[in-house]
């Protein structure tokens, strides 16, 4: 490079001025090195200049917390880098352009830190770096070389001999628990960093010395479940409460709670075991038997049981339907024995009469011959059957006993035998009336002869024969029963004597009303009508039903005036007068009242008298030929039944049409002699002062079928 001259005497001189030629050449300009030179400094001073007037100026300062006062903040000496390319340390500052940087900072005894920085485009900033100190260790000296766990403000930290590491700095509590010795705790500031400490502890005991002997000796001490050793032995416990067991072969364990006191040594009194149980493994043929020890029951087999040794036991196996199984065992201390015990059954002899003598005999189900018999039965229940066809079975449960001979008797009834074996003899239905069974019944003599007295010419003589068992109400319905099916009804008065009296017989009814009552009181007792009706009106019969429904002519005939030494003429018998109050006629005292009543007969009523009140008939029915008529089921004829034929009629319900039906009996307006014949018939439609009715129904099985 040609230096340039910087003489301060040289001298430029003019020259003359010389026109250019064309011949003359072009002067061409040369980049030297300092041409470059200064190129490349202007370019960097440019820099730099742009650099001071953008960059900001920053302070990086590492701190720490403070040990005794963690709020606070110190600051550390540390070495701190920064990622920025362009920087300028100026002091403890430094010029860097704004953006994110990466800080890198590190010291001795504290865990290094990068972080992230953003300088913005404010003149002068300030970062804080916090640094944490490393974790210090804990060297614990105890006055004596345990083992014990150490725990760090309540964490567990490690264990000693040993020294602890990794205990963070700052305040802390250490607690050392040591078995036997109390837990201790104290304070220590941890000043971290790496260092270990040494920290003194002194611990309080929490045992006593147990001793512990035995008979016999060798006896297994177990403590909380751990073996501590063998009888005899002296032992630390630790204080508060254990489960001591002492146990030996042979003998029965010895368990105990003890209450241990700190530095309280004990001295336990020698420990005598007893021998242990003999096992006894009980078993039955058949199982489920009954174990009784000693007079103590013990539950069924098959079962284990302990036993007293060295002492006889009483076992007694029991088990319905079998013998007592008695036995006397003798076991060792721990001895087992297997007993199976086969119970011989316990057989009785039951005598079993049976009727008819044919008929089958079962067993708990299996056929044991027919007839009479012996049977061996053992002393559990049994069920015993006897069959026959045509004959309801039966069967009934036996448990055979010792204490009496035992004799079981059996006679079997045919379906209707067991039919009539459940029907009551008398009933009251929910109405009130009482109704008694007749089901022996037979011929019945209709009709009057021609020399009876005061005889009628509709009292043509014919036989009939009842063969169907029915009920019949022992009173006439009263008054009160028959507003229970028709509230509004009234029997009225006669010449200012009321008729409408509770017990009184209800009158002034018609057939109709009468039959419809009938059918409304077997809807109510659930039986099927007897009567069947058409808007509201009876339209004709049902013979098979089992509903209520009037007496037919014979039966009220049957009832009235049959007897087995031949017929009743009147209610008394066969004289003109009544003897005795027989039953509510027209009396003297009804003579202002009636046309005709009887002379010198008093039966304190004027007019009806309440039911029952009269002496029953050879029936067992009251007031059948007094107080009240009475409507029939039959349609009226002059001729009776002997329109349905010359032969003796089974069961007639009468001429199957009519204009009207029969009324039959006296009542108490009736006086006149002839009228009070057992033979007299009446007839009507529309109901009348002394007419009224009582009930009936077939009882079940018709004897011709």
């Amino acid at each position: 490079m040609t230096k340039l001259d910087t003489s301060e005497n040289r001298i430029i001189a003019p020259v003359d001025f010389q026109a250019p030629t064309g011949e003359t050449s072009r002067a061409r300009f040369k980049m030297t090195g300092t041409h470059w030179a200064l190129i490349v400094i202007g370019f960097f001073s440019l820099l730099f200049i742009t650099f001071i007037s953008l960059a900001k100026s920053i302070e990086l300062r590492a701190i720490s917390a403070s040990l005794n006062s963690p709020e606070k903040f110190n600051r550390v000496a540390a070495n701190i880098s920064i990622s920025a390319y362009i920087k300028l340390p100026l002091g403890n500052r430094m010029l860097v352009l704004p953006g994110t940087y990466q800080v890198a900072v590190s010291a001795d005894g504290y865990a290094p830190v990068s972080q992230s920085i953003d300088v913005s485009e404010q003149r002068h900033q300030q970062f804080e770096l916090v640094l944490q100190r490393l974790p210090g260790a804990l060297e614990i000296v105890l006055p004596e070389q345990l083992e014990a766990k150490v725990l760090v403000d309540g964490e567990l930290a490690g264990s000693i001999p040993g020294v602890i590491t990794g205990i963070p700095a700052g305040k802390r509590q250490i607690t050392v628990d040591a078995p036997l010795f109390r837990p201790s705790t104290q304070s220590i500031l941890v000043r971290g960093k790496g260092e270990t400490q040494t920290l003194s502890m002194a611990l309080v005991p929490a045992w006593a010395e147990y001793s512990f002997t035995s008979e016999p000796s060798g006896a297994a001490v177990i403590v909380d479940g751990e073996l501590l050793g063998e009888t005899p032995i002296a032992t630390k416990l630790e204080e508060g409460t254990h489960e001591l067991v002492i146990e030996a072969a042979k003998y029965k364990p010895f368990s105990q709670t003890i209450a241990v006191v700190a530095e309280q040594g004990l001295v336990i009194p020698t420990i005598s075991l007893e021998p242990a149980d003999g096992i006894l493994e009980l078993s039955s043929e058949p199982t489920g038997a009954a174990v009784v020890l000693n007079q103590q029951f013990k539950g069924v087999t098959p079962l284990s049981l302990s036993v007293r040794p060295h002492a006889e036991q009483s076992v007694k196996v029991y088990k319905a339907g079998f013998k007592l199984a008695d036995q006397v065992l003798l076991l060792e201390p721990n001895q087992k024995q297997v007993s199976n015990v086969a119970l011989e059954p316990d057989i009785i002899n039951v005598r079993l009469s049976v009727s008819p003598a044919d008929a089958t005999v079962l067993v708990d189900g299996a056929v044991r011959g027919s007839g009479s018999q012996t049977l061996a039965l053992n002393t559990l229940p049994h069920t015993i059957s006897v069959r026959k066809p045509g004959y309801r079975s039966q069967t009934l449960e036996v448990v055979p006993t010792r204490t009496n001979q035992q004799l079981i008797s059996i006679n079997l009834l045919t379906e209707e035998q067991h039919y009539w074996a459940q029907v009551p003899a008398e009933y009251t239905n929910r109405v009130g009336h009482q109704m008694k069974l007749f089901k022996t019944l037979g011929l019945v003599k209709m009709g009057s002869s021609r020399r009876e007295n005061g005889r009628r010419s509709n009292e043509v003589e014919y036989q009939a024969e009842l063969t169907k068992p029915f009920y019949v109400a022992v009173h006439e319905t009263t008054n009160k029963q028959f507003r229970a099916f028709k509230k509004t009804h009234n029997s009225g008065n006669y010449k200012g004597k009321s008729l409408d009296a509770n017990k009184a017989p209800a009158v002034n009814i018609s057939w109709q009303e009468a039959a419809l009552y009938c059918n409304w009181l077997s809807e109510l007792e659930g039986f099927d009508p007897f009567y069947q009706t058409v808007s509201g009106y009876v339209s004709g019969l049902n013979p098979a039903a089992n509903g209520y429904r009037l007496l037919t002519e014979v039966e009220w005939a049957w009832l009235a005036r049959n007897k087995s030494d031949g017929l009743l003429v009147y209610p008394w018998g066969a004289s003109n007068t009544p003897a005795t109050k027989v039953a509510n006629f027209a009396d003297q005292k009804a003579a202002e009242l009636l046309a005709f009543t009887l002379a010198d007969y008093d039966d304190g009523y004027r007019g009806p008298s309440p039911v029952g009140r009269f002496p029953e008939n050879h029936r067992g029915l009251h007031d059948l030929a007094g107080n009240a008529a009475e409507w029939v089921n039959d349609w009226y004829s002059a001729r009776g039944n002997t329109e349905l034929g010359s032969a003796i009629l089974k069961d007639p319900l009468g001429p199957s049409i009519g204009e009207f039906h029969v009324i039959r009996g006296a009542s108490w307006a009736k006086g006149y002699l002839p009228q009070l014949r057992l033979a007299y018939r009446d007839y009507g439609a529309k109901g009348k002062f002394d007419v009224g009715f009582r009930v009936a129904r077939y009882a079940g099985l018709n004897k011709s079928n």
